[in-house]
């Protein structure tokens, strides 16, 4: 079943479920798109406030955004999203972390250019096992209104 604008209510909150960071993902990835010492040097990065390496924060964001896909997005008529409105990286997260990530949607206004779609204002959160923020964002999706909603093609 595809979901429409007008399927998504204003208060929703979707568990996304987890996921845990592979040290050998998280340094693959961090040498293909952000080879930060902290990322890819476990000697560099133990002489760190950090004390070794920690996921680069985009691959967390790949990450969530990838347990958003699987546990919402797939399952709606979206056309996308404008990108992060804001997006924080609070708090680490190291090898072997899990992390547990929660949709909640915030509002929803019907787009007054376009009678064909609505957009859905959300928000990501990803936690570590200590209930720790490590990743935040805020955005805006593009929703396609139900075909029989009398909207204009």
């Amino acid at each position: 079943m595809t979901r429409y604008y007008e399927d998504i209510d204003a208060d929703e909150t979707h568990d996304l479920g987890s996921y845990t960071a592979d040290r050998t993902e998280l340094l693959s990835f961090a040498e293909r798109y952000d080879p930060q010492p902290i990322h890819v040097d476990p000697d560099a990065a133990a002489e760190t406030m950090y004390g070794e390496v920690i996921a680069s924060g985009w691959h967390t964001a790949s990450s969530c955004m990838r347990l958003l896909v699987d546990g919402f997005l797939a399952e709606t008529a979206t056309l996308g999203s404008f990108g992060p409105e804001e997006l924080r990286w609070r708090n680490p997260v190291y090898p072997g972390d899990t992390v547990r990530v929660e949709a909640r949607i915030l509002g929803k206004t019907e787009s007054t250019s376009r009678d064909d779609r609505g957009y859905v204002e959300s928000e990501v959160e990803g936690t570590n096992g200590d209930g720790d923020e490590v990743v935040y964002w805020r955005a805006t999706n593009i929703f396609l209104r139900k075909p029989d909603s009398g909207a204009r093609s």
